[in-house]
């Protein structure tokens, strides 16, 4: 197994994870939380897929990511409510973000594209299911509010796209999801947020 097969896939466990959580506040029966695990964990790869014409998404032609979601969403329910938690869910939350951002950012560096699209890529990736749990459930999109989050993504995968070339693409990565990590915890701690500005 590739390493950037283990990024996905623990994006993928982390973000069923986080699904799960949203669904389980929100009440969601217990179809409705393997639903929503699954569009969080798997919808950015689709929109990524679709946008870039690659053909049918790899989470219609690949069963190996199914487990992982189940495993996630079982884990929240597990866990439900333990407030003690709280700091391991977070934790699942940033590593898949790194995990999502760092392994599309690396797929789009191998399929030679410009830093526009590489950017895109990352991002809807990263963020994208987020997006769609978000809208499902009648939230605010996280991501559209003052939580450093999607920003954490951008500056890690900005920094792996000009260091590959001089320290590789491995490093690179590693130092991108250390990056992406340790500022979404640190932002989330020390309640470091970006702006709102007020009507």
């Amino acid at each position: 197994m590739d390493y950037i097969a283990i990024l996905e896939y623990i994006g993928v466990f982390a973000f069923a994870v986080s699904g799960a959580i949203v669904a389980i506040e929100e009440e969601f029966d217990i179809f409705g939380i393997y639903i929503i695990a699954i569009i969080t964990a798997m919808g950015g790869g689709v929109l990524r897929d679709i946008v870039t014409n690659v053909g049918i998404p790899v989470f219609f032609t690949s069963y190996k990511t199914i487990p992982f979601i189940i495993a996630g969403a079982l884990l929240a329910i597990i866990l439900k409510g333990k407030v003690k938690y709280k700091n391991l869910f977070m934790f699942i939350d940033a590593l898949g973000l790194a995990a999502f951002f760092v392994s599309a950012a690396s797929k789009a560096i191998e399929s030679n594209y410009n830093f526009m699209v590489f950017s895109f890529v990352a991002g809807i990736t990263g963020v994208g299911g987020g997006v769609l749990r978000d809208i499902i459930t009648n939230r605010k999109p996280q991501i559209f509010k003052n939580d450093i989050y999607c920003v954490a993504g951008v500056i890690g995968v900005t920094i792996l796209w000009f260091i590959y070339p001089v320290v590789g693409l491995e490093t690179a990565q590693f130092i991108s999801l250390i990056i992406i990590i340790a500022i979404r915890i640190i932002s989330y701690h020390k309640e470091i947020n970006l702006p709102v500005i007020s009507a």
